[in-house]
């Protein structure tokens, strides 16, 4: 795993990773209530890391996905949850397929979980996987030739549909296709990445969602220039994008506006709105649809774009409000 250290765009050493390790474990162990450890597993050579908040008994099925992974001979894996609350019913039956549970601060939002987690993980490659998403079962022997090549910082996998064939037909680049092609990670479900490049590239930023993948894959190329992020169309995982109308339109009115919630945030983002810019605008490959599947996603795409200019004109005349009292005033 480790790459030719006169590469330009070689890894953090054995001695730096070590370092981060203890910076990174000082910076995010208040987020820590406790570590249930019930299997020890030595130097694994990969984490598969469960984010859970409020989950429900798909949170089990997510665990034995990832638990019936073979491992190839020569590597260990250990599984994780990282527990934000909510799940106390579901406890008994984690503690059986676990290697280690995670109790973080509750409510704590799924970034900071992240960066949590890989402050703790024990492997060299860390997954971050979705608690309502199942890891097709040779997921692991998919995952690791890929990171033969040193200049593998990340890979995300390809996602498909799990319950909902039409919501999820929306999301054209859960499927990139056959082959293997560069990509960001826009799917942050379903990603693995070096936890030493993921110390130096800063990890995940914790104060906004809907572009954070590619926020990490913008911070790993700049920290490795030269090193690729990949979409690995053989590591799969069943999940749906949309599960129900509700959840449909909360997340595309959540989405309406990012690009200007991120510039309020960061005043100096140019550079990575520039690079998500140009990611939207990339050409990449898409897998085939049914002709059923297409025109839902036709439908479901106008739907969207109404609700989004529906949640603009809606903070558009909240700001009008507030800055016409602040007037009055």
């Amino acid at each position: 795993m480790q790459p030719d250290a006169q590469l330009p765009f070689a890894l953090a050493d054995v001695a730096e990773i070590a370092e981060n390790t203890s910076q990174w474990q000082a910076r995010w162990q208040p987020q820590v209530r406790s570590i249930d450890t019930y299997r020890v597993i030595d130097q694994p050579t990969l984490t598969m890391a469960i984010i859970a908040f409020k989950s429900k008994a798909f949170l089990i099925d997510a665990v034995r996905c990832a638990r019936a992974c073979p491992v190839p001979p020569g590597h260990r894996v250990e599984v994780v949850v990282a527990d934000c609350g909510g799940i106390d019913e579901l406890r008994p039956e984690l503690n059986t397929l676990c290697d280690r549970i995670f109790t973080l601060t509750p409510g704590i939002a799924v970034n900071p979980a992240r960066n949590t987690i890989l402050a703790f993980a024990a492997g060299d490659l860390v997954a971050l996987l979705d608690d309502d998403g199942e890891v097709e079962l040779p997921w692991v022997q998919n995952v690791l030739p890929h990171f033969d090549d040193p200049r593998t910082l990340a890979l995300r996998g390809k996602i498909v549909f799990k319950n909902h064939r039409y919501f999820t037909a929306l999301a054209r680049h859960y499927d990139r296709g056959p082959v293997v092609v560069d990509d960001s990670l826009a799917v942050e479900g379903n990603i693995v990445v070096r936890r030493g490049a993921y110390y130096r590239s800063g990890g995940m930023v914790s104060d906004f969602w809907g572009g954070e993948g590619s926020w990490l894959s913008y911070a790993l190329i700049k920290a490795f220039p030269g090193g690729r992020v990949l979409y690995a169309p053989d590591v799969v995982m069943r999940h749906d994008f949309h599960q129900t109308w509700g959840h449909f339109m909360r997340k595309s009115m959540s989405f309406a506006g990012m690009l200007e919630q991120i510039a309020a945030s960061y005043p100096n983002s140019d550079e990575f709105l520039a690079y998500l810019r140009q990611e939207w605008e990339r050409a990449m490959p898409t897998g085939t649809q049914r002709l059923d599947e297409r025109l839902a996603r036709i439908g479901l795409l106008a739907l969207r774009q109404m609700l989004r200019g529906l949640a603009k004109f809606k903070r558009r005349i909240q700001r009008v409000d507030r800055e016409s009292r602040s007037l009055r005033q």
